[in-house]
């Protein structure tokens, strides 16, 4: 978990952290003084901390849009690309996320 060193997202790219510790990592930021945003301390922009705020099955494209250095709607619009690397269970995920970030004029 935290450690003071890094990021939610610096965890999970280096293997030190799993998708599912999320919450661990914000009851961490609730629990302990902070003086940064959530977003700042799980290593989010802004725009994917709204996206996961809303839509928490976003989790594993936010990820893998850091592995790859990629905005998050360009690994959501190459799923096919980048399935693997975001682990998907299935396409019905990134196309649901897809669909939502279409329908809010995110995308």
């Amino acid at each position: 978990m935290f450690d003071g060193r890094g990021t939610f997202i610096s965890a999970c790219l280096s293997g030190t952290a799993l998708l599912d510790d999320v919450d661990d990592w914000v009851e961490e930021w609730h629990e302990s003084p902070q003086d940064m945003s959530l977003d700042d301390f799980l290593g989010f922009s802004h725009e994917e901390g709204a996206l996961w705020a809303e839509r928490p099955e976003s989790l594993r494209f936010i990820v893998a849009a850091h592995r790859y250095g990629k905005p998050v709607q360009t690994i959501l619009l190459s799923r096919d690309d980048f399935a693997l690397a975001a682990r998907a269970s299935d396409s019905a995920e990134a196309t649901a996320v897809l669909g939502w970030l279409r329908q809010t004029n995110r995308l």
